[in-house]
């Protein structure tokens, strides 16, 4: 069973989460109310404003508490881990301030709901609700602190590697810069950082690997110093806790060249004082940097000591260089075989903790029997079929970076060359000029082939003999099309002539009117008088200018007494005219009026209701977009103060 911390979801600040629940409650619940409307509408009105934002903050509580993970539902691995890098104590404390908020919040809601069923008036039932929520959002400032180290623990939790307590596990431990992290990385792919100096490795890393086909994890313990429990660091707590809780296979790492700056006896020392968190577990004492100092070049005294060692603690022991890679497998192959041996004496419920994928999987791998076939000490060589050796041929890329690489090595062109025989491809061919010899130009039929030329030649020669009748015919063909040459051009420059860059106006005539007043079925009848009397009106305008303009000749011989007479006729013709304009001034509804058919007052009616919303709205037209007052004064005038509107 492992542990995915990294889906704990982000906790919010207070104030964020203040924010976030009144605007939720703001746009989840209706927002008008009037004091006209019925006095139970009123309080359920408030009430259910009441009730959301309780459900809102019980359900964001509500998250925080099942996401974070509770100390005595988990492995005591990850409890111990807890309690040594966040405190259990407070981290208890911050999760039961949380659960203690959440039922204040629902208390204060409950408590309001009832006093809102005896609200008399909009008012009191609004200052209710104000109420209310006003002490649900103070309760939630209290936890501000809560909040935040609740947020710092799940950041660090997430970036924690996820251990399997109950996967098959290599554990390395031992004094800081003996090579633990090094060994890690040759046998997984962790890539940790390794630095030459003490305390690199401050948290516990985890890689993977493969033995037998089955999936292995190996740990990496910040180094441990020889001193009491109590003045451990929580970085040592945390190798303390995987050493006490895991059941793996313990790798102490042990430093014989002594570059770690801790002597043999020192490191004898703490695997000693570590003696009991070994009990009942597979034990390996790995011998490291071995390319400095071998074990046969110690010292016999600290021989002897690592003999009793060995002897007393009936551990197993290897040797291994992280620098040459001498002894890396056989150490690891020590250590999966040891970790199998002690695995196979467990009971499957006792290695799985009660998982059913696991338990299943361990059941059936104990059960496997691996059959070892006779005459296993007969050597046998590899079969590789030829077909492979085909395939794994180098390219001519390869052969190139072999021999110099690009411009040093030329490729052998002509071992692609498909002739008749083979033995051909290196023959060297003379070259005269662009790469052709004379063998190129070389034709056996040449003589043959010249006479045939010479005979189309001279039939061609025949036949283009002068013939009179077909030069005067040739002669015709290009007078004629002479003059159709130039008949297009003369066609060309009168249609140049006519054409005009104006765009011709369409004026409608008297039968398009006709036309359009008939298909609405009106009666084109007094259009065709209208038509008349305008017609004669012309003819008469016509006559009268004429003798106008021969009075106006006449004007010129004429005496004294003729002036006197036009400025009589002239002061007559204003008044004239005065007349008629008096009469054309005067009121409509004077004299007959027209009386229009049932269709023209329907157009009529529907034309004034096509002009009404543009007249209303003072438009122009339909693109009229303008707006005149893009901010209005009664909006934008004054201050609006700390205090002064109520949005919520």
């Amino acid at each position: 069973m492992s542990y995915n911390f990294k889906t704990i979801r982000p906790v919010m600040p207070a104030k964020d989460m203040i924010n976030v629940i009144l605007s939720k409650t703001q746009r989840k619940t209706p927002t008008v109310v009037h004091p006209g409307y019925d006095i139970s509408r009123i309080r359920g009105f408030y009430m259910r404003k009441v009730k959301f934002t309780q459900e809102t903050i019980h359900e964001k509580i509500d998250a925080i508490l099942q996401d974070f993970p509770k100390l005595d539902d988990i492995h005591p691995f990850y409890a111990d881990l807890i309690n040594v890098l966040y405190d259990k104590d407070h981290y208890k404390l911050a999760l039961g301030h949380v659960h203690a908020c959440r039922n204040v919040i629902d208390n204060i809601a409950k408590d309001y709901c009832r006093l809102l069923k005896y609200g008399d008036s909009l008012y009191r039932c609004k200052m209710l609700k104000r109420a209310a929520l006003g002490r649900m959002c103070t309760t939630l400032k209290k936890l501000t602190s809560s909040l935040n180290y609740l947020d710092e623990v799940r950041k660090h939790l997430s970036r924690m590697p996820a251990i399997n307590p109950f996967e098959r596990t290599l554990l390395v431990t031992g004094f800081p810069n003996v090579g633990k992290s090094s060994f890690v990385n040759n046998i997984t792919n962790a890539n940790l950082d390794v630095q030459p100096y003490p305390f690199t490795t401050q948290n516990l890393y985890v890689g993977h690997t493969d033995y037998n086909f089955v999936r292995w994890q190996v740990i990496d313990t910040p180094g441990v110093l020889d001193h009491s429990l109590s003045e451990r660091n929580p970085i040592e707590m945390q190798a303390i806790t995987a050493l006490a809780h895991l059941k793996a296979c313990i790798m102490f790492f042990l430093d014989i060249s002594e570059t770690c700056s801790y002597s043999i006896d020192q490191q004898i020392a703490l695997f000693k004082d570590l003696k009991p968190l070994f009990k009942n577990k597979p034990l390996l004492l790995v011998m490291t940097k071995i390319d400095i100092k071998k074990f046969e070049q110690l010292d016999p005294i600290d021989q002897q000591k690592l003999q009793d060692v060995i002897q007393s603690e009936n551990v197993f022991y290897s040797q291994l260089s992280n620098k040459s890679g001498e002894g890396i497998a056989q150490v690891k192959e020590k250590a999966c075989g040891l970790l199998n041996e002690w695995r196979q004496n467990l009971k499957p419920e006792q290695l799985t903790g009660g998982n059913p994928n696991l338990l299943r999987e361990e059941s059936i791998l104990q059960g496997v029997y691996i059959a070892q076939p006779k005459r296993v000490n007969q050597n046998r060589m590899p079969v590789i079929p030829q077909v492979i050796g085909k395939l794994n041929r180098p390219t001519l890329k390869d052969v190139q970076e072999q021999n110099g690489g690009a411009g040093v090595f030329s490729f052998p062109l002509q071992e692609h060359f498909l002739l008749e025989n083979p033995d051909w491809k290196y023959d060297a061919v003379p070259e005269i000029m662009d790469g052709k010899n004379i063998g190129d130009f070389v034709d056996a039929d040449i003589l043959q082939r010249l006479e045939e030329l010479e005979k189309e030649e001279e039939m061609m020669d025949q036949a283009e003999i002068e013939d009179p009748e077909e030069d005067a015919r040739e002669e015709m063909l290009l007078n004629t099309r002479d003059q159709i040459n130039k008949k297009r051009e003369m066609i060309k420059e009168e249609h140049h002539m006519k054409m005009k860059q104006q765009v011709k106006l369409h004026r409608p005539n008297l039968e398009d009117a006709k036309e359009d007043f008939a298909k609405k079925g009106i009666d084109t009848t007094f259009l065709e008088q209208r038509a008349q009397k305008f017609a004669a009106k012309k003819v008469l305008q016509k006559q009268k200018r004429q003798q106008q303009s021969s009075d106006d000749s006449d004007d010129n011989d004429m005496d004294i007494e003729g002036n006197d007479r036009n400025q009589r006729k002239g002061r007559d013709a204003l008044s004239r005219s005065r007349s008629r304009l008096r009469e054309i001034s005067r009121s409509r509804s004077r004299g007959n009026k027209k009386v229009l058919t049932a269709q023209e007052q329907a157009m009529e009616r529907m034309s004034k209701k096509i002009q009404r919303r543009r007249r209303n709205e003072a438009k122009a037209g339909d693109g009229d977009t303008k707006i005149d007052c893009k901010m209005p004064k009664h909006l934008f005038t004054g201050k609006s103060g700390i205090g002064k509107q109520s949005r919520r």
